[in-house]
């Protein structure tokens, strides 16, 4: 269940807090900067008007307190769940910017298959003249598609954007060292889920549907994955499970303390920068909960094998499985190896096995720019996709207004790439389909 909105007015009222501003918004290069209590937040100065509140006085104002009031709420709330209490005088107060649609974070980030991340502060001379105040990372955002207009999209599970990229801070700045990415991403799946004001544990029963449909078809050892790495949506859904399960059993402290004692050890491959051994994993829950890794998998493994798959599981399982291939065939024209991509993306899932060695490689590497090329063959190639996107938008796109601007947005596309413009029809191009194209079912190879 999704949190619904309150009005700051109405969350300072029931929880008997402060997120008043520090100070006036600044407009600092191409932002508007605004303190509170523990956060910088960094607003894109050209927010369309249509975007901010209407029937304020102020607009901009309104949203600022808006986002702030909602910030200050989920740090609280993120704290409240894992038990680690931030203080912005000794880590610095947190930076998020965040741009008025997810189009321009798109486009200058670069970051195309997340709805929101983390990084290192910016070296612009106006963030680094308040570095010392602030937390060495940063949160990246935008004002699209999100419960009470701060956050991102929703990829696959139901996820609280902000709690979970403030979860990453926290993790970061209070226990730090390398962890397996599936631990890293499930501790701050796990603590956004928890943090709503309502918490729903039926998002955990969704993601253990998921992954109990992964096991029958696969039938591996997921706790394997805590040795290495996956595909990007199997290591949130299993992280987040697992974690769960932990906490529910033992207690998320006895879980931290697991979780602070593991280091990550050099693996060969490049998309798997660390990992961990089986016999660290048995030596660390000997230590920290009196159990051996056979009896924690036993354990977790019970839990799975007892969920009852519905209909919203094995949809959440398809879309996992059909993102990967459909946005690679789509893309290929403009991907250096657009022919090897997709024929790594329908050997993803092959033969009733999932191969998470090939999810991880494809996934990395659409995600990067500089795999995309341009010219006029390939342009041309790219062209004879619309029809696929055309027929995705009518037939999957259900709201009338977004069904007609993606229409439009192709017919803009055809334009640039018929006046030869090919470097902004690549752009426009690659930007439309990680927008939209992530639910359809794939045909069989």
């Amino acid at each position: 269940m999704r949190r619904q909105h309150l009005s700051g007015i109405t969350l300072l009222a029931v929880v008997g807090w402060s997120v008043a501003a520090l100070a006036q918004p600044v407009v600092e290069g191409d932002w508007v900067r605004y303190e509170t209590e523990r956060f910088f937040v960094y607003l894109w100065k050209d927010v369309p008007p249509e975007r901010l509140p209407q029937g304020s006085p102020d607009p901009l104002q309104a949203k600022l307190d808006e986002i702030a009031t909602s910030l200050e709420a989920d740090l609280r709330n993120v704290e409240n769940v894992l038990r680690l209490p931030y203080s912005a005088q000794q880590h610095g107060k947190i930076a998020v910017f965040i741009y008025a649609s997810l189009e321009d974070y798109q486009q200058k980030t670069r970051c195309y298959l997340c709805a929101a991340h983390v990084s290192a502060l910016p070296n612009t001379p106006e963030v680094q003249a308040l570095a010392a105040k602030l937390n060495r990372y940063a949160i990246y955002a935008h004002l699209d598609n999100t419960p009470r207009g701060l956050g991102g999209l929703s990829i696959g599970l139901p996820h609280e954007v902000i709690p979970h990229e403030l979860t990453h801070v926290l993790d970061l700045t209070l226990i730090g060292g390398a962890k397996p990415a599936t631990l890293r991403e499930g501790l701050a799946v796990y603590a956004s889920s928890k943090s709503d004001a309502v918490p729903d544990d039926a998002q955990f029963g969704l993601t253990d549907q998921h992954l109990r449909l992964f096991v029958e078809a696969e039938n591996p050892d997921l706790m394997s994955y805590l040795t290495g790495c996956s595909s990007r949506r199997f290591i949130y859904s299993f992280g987040g499970s697992f974690i769960d399960f932990f906490a529910q059993g033992l207690g998320i402290e006895r879980f931290l303390k697991f979780y602070g004692l593991l280091q990550g050890e050099g693996l060969s491959l490049a998309q798997c920068p660390y990992g961990v051994s089986f016999e660290q994993l048995d030596r660390l829950f000997r230590q920290t909960v009196g159990l051996s890794l056979h009896e924690v998998r036993q354990r977790y493994s019970a839990r799975l094998q007892s969920t009852v798959i519905t209909e919203d599981g094995l949809r959440s399982f398809d879309f996992v499985m059909d993102q990967i291939f459909n946005k690679v065939i789509s893309l290929k024209p403009l991907l250096l190896e657009g022919a090897e991509l997709e024929r790594l993306a329908r050997a993803v899932w092959a033969g009733g096995r999932f191969y998470a060695d090939k999810a991880v490689y494809v996934t990395e590497y659409i995600s990067d720019m500089r795999n995309y090329t341009v010219s006029a063959e390939r342009v041309a190639q790219a062209l004879k996709n619309f029809d696929r996107v055309r027929s995705f938008a009518s037939m999957y796109i259900d709201d009338p207004a977004t069904r007609s601007e993606v229409e439009l947005r192709l017919r803009e596309l055809e334009q640039l790439a018929r006046q030869g413009r090919y470097e902004e029809f690549k752009e426009g191009f690659v930007n439309l389909i990680f927008r939209y194209m992530t639910w359809r079912r794939s045909p069989q190879p």
